[in-house]
């Protein structure tokens, strides 16, 4: 068995619990241009996933871009009131950067607000390469942002892992050849990845750190 050399984190919902900031940031910006339609976090829960641009863009073409506009202007002001960071996500952190394992972030949100929140979740130092918005092209399901963070890790893809709580980060690592994880502890379910096969899913960060050192270890627990 391959040992588990290199892992890459999405953010949102992930390393970060900001469902409730983007599901309001989503509210905010939709109340204004579609009244009454869309009016509690599960209405929107949909959203929390592909990029701001494509979902914007199905609502309304004509006002996607002043709407990402405003969804971002409402984010950037409520950011630290909503962020925190999931339990034991620091310490295993610092477990697998202590023994060796490359980490790197790979999320569509814009790279400035990223840099910012893992400053302010304290998590920032753990991370080889941070890749936000702007750092690629082409956002997850498509694997660009992956294959680049791995260029820069200098990182193989049999020995690397993807870790998400979205389809998207699922099927991005699958396209990029490399072992996506399905997180539990966010607001998807395992039934909204599925038809992905991830590789595992795990229902705590904790889970997370026994899988790899269970990887690491030949498959013995």
């Amino acid at each position: 068995m391959v040992k588990i050399e290199t892992v890459l984190f999405d953010f949102d919902g992930t390393l970060a619990d900001t469902n409730s900031l983007i599901a309001q940031s989503y509210l905010h910006v939709l109340d204004k241009y579609f009244p009454g339609k869309f009016q509690t976090e599960e209405s929107v829960l949909a959203f929390n996933g592909p990029s701001l641009e494509e979902v914007f863009s199905s609502l309304d073409k004509a006002n996607a871009e002043q709407m990402i506009k405003e969804y971002r202007e409402y984010n950037h002001a409520r950011h630290d009131e909503f962020i925190e960071v999931f339990p034991d996500v620091p310490e295993v952190l610092a477990s697998l950067k202590k023994a060796g394992v490359k980490l790197a972030v790979v999320s569509t949100k814009k790279k400035e607000l990223l840099q910012h929140g893992l400053e302010f979740l304290n998590i920032h130092e753990y991370f080889d390469v941070i890749l936000g918005s702007g750092d690629f092209t082409k956002v997850k399901p498509n694997p660009e942002s992956l294959n680049i963070a791995m260029e820069r890790l200098e990182a193989n893809r049999e020995s690397t892992m993807m870790i998400g709580d979205n389809p998207q980060d699922i099927e991005a690592a699958n396209r990029a050849g490399v072992k996506g994880v399905f997180v539990e502890w966010s607001c998807k379910s395992l039934a909204d990845v599925a038809s992905y096969q991830p590789y595992k899913t795990v229902k705590t960060m904790r889970d997370l750190e026994q899988l790899i050192i269970a990887e690491n270890n030949g498959g013995d627990k």
